[in-house]
């Protein structure tokens, strides 16, 4: 979880509320919770402090990273950092700082998804608000409806194929992520999302929605940084779509690491 609350916005609600709800949902026992923090105010740094003690109460302290970056890195330098630290075959997952998660064990349900689907590049939970639906009139938002394979007593899942995967709450395959390294975009917000879907998806990969992961956004979409993040959407699209072209055209390659001398 990238993180970055400044002094005076709800991003210190969201991001508290996020990290709390993380607690009651998710077995850390066996998963690590890494949190990028992008050079968020006093109050925020605070908090780390008071979650790092429930934390540690309730799970192995070693399954907990704060890393504190000191500057904005934007969303995909923040990722990065967790990312640096990944094991061999480890799936990570790229949640924002404003997302409540109502599913209980989630992390798990994910995985065995990708366990029984070996071609899942990237999955998704699904807002609600989203448009995407497999009866969608428009192509571009329709979505196609697949039965994981299944073995006698095992739970039916059933998740919705679909190109381009909302980066709310995201988990990558291992696989997918020795393939294309890191998280890139073109300036500190913006079409990450995209492009991981992209890069996925030109690896060979298939991308899909786990509606049955149950989230809630909470982020009203006020605030001064809300509309800085919408201004600065509209003034990098033109970028975006040229760096899209590149990936299709095969003149930029898929893979990303800005670690490498």
């Amino acid at each position: 979880m990238t993180v970055y609350a400044l002094e005076g916005s709800k991003r210190i609600e969201y991001a508290k509320k996020s990290l709390n709800s993380l607690i009651a949902v998710t077995n850390f026992s066996t998963h690590e919770l890494f949190i990028s923090d992008n050079g968020s105010c006093d109050e925020m740094l605070e908090f780390y402090k008071e979650f790092s003690i429930v934390f540690g109460c309730i799970f192995p302290d070693e399954n907990l990273t704060i890393s504190l970056n000191g500057k904005n890195l934007g969303t995909s330098g923040g990722l990065n950092e967790g990312l640096k630290e990944r094991k061999p075959n480890q799936y990570c997952i790229k949640i924002d700082d404003d997302v409540v998660v109502n599913t209980k064990d989630w992390v798990d349900k994910m995985e065995e998804c990708f366990e029984r689907f070996d071609n899942l590049g990237i999955l998704g939970a699904k807002r609600r608000e989203l448009v995407q639906h497999p009866d969608h009139e428009n192509l571009a938002y329709r979505t196609v409806i697949k039965y994981l394979k299944h073995e006698r007593d095992q739970t039916w899942i059933t998740i919705e194929l679909c190109d381009d995967i909302i980066g709310t709450l995201t988990m990558f395959s291992p696989s997918l992520l020795d393939k294309v390294g890191f998280g890139f975009q073109p300036s500190l917000y913006g079409f990450d999302d995209c492009l991981w879907s992209l890069r996925s998806k030109l690896a060979g990969f298939t991308n899909a929605f786990l509606p049955t992961i149950q989230i809630d956004h909470i982020d009203t979409g006020e605030g001064e940084f809300v509309m800085w993040k919408q201004k600065h959407a509209g003034e990098i699209i033109a970028q975006f779509s040229e760096i899209a072209e590149d990936y299709k055209k095969g003149v930029r390659d898929i893979y990303y690491n800005p670690f490498e001398i």
